[in-house]
């Protein structure tokens, strides 16, 4: 790591208490734009959530992130742990 903290973001569906990967290997300023970006199509019941990540995670793509997904289980606080979802972007 570089010195700056790395995030995942993370959609969050509290209605069905689901949550899929929508980015990670972020820095604070990546994720803030992105939140921006992305708060105002989000469909009622979903919300963005930035957690902290630690090491870089390997995976291309973050919906695939077996890291992240890990990341998010044992961080997260969620309770009770949302069951993970694969979403495509255009599903928030």
């Amino acid at each position: 790591m570089n010195g700056h903290p790395l995030k995942i973001v993370i959609l969050y569906h509290a209605t069905e208490n689901e949550y899929s990967i929508s980015a990670h290997n972020q820095t604070a300023e990546e994720a803030e734009r992105l939140l921006a970006e992305w708060q105002p199509h989000l469909k009622p019941g979903f919300s963005l959530v930035v957690m902290d990540q630690g090491e870089p995670h390997k995976a291309a793509e973050a919906a695939a992130c077996r890291a992240c997904r890990d990341t998010v289980r044992h961080r997260s606080g969620f309770a009770p742990m949302p069951a993970f979802r694969r979403r495509r972007g255009h599903d928030r």
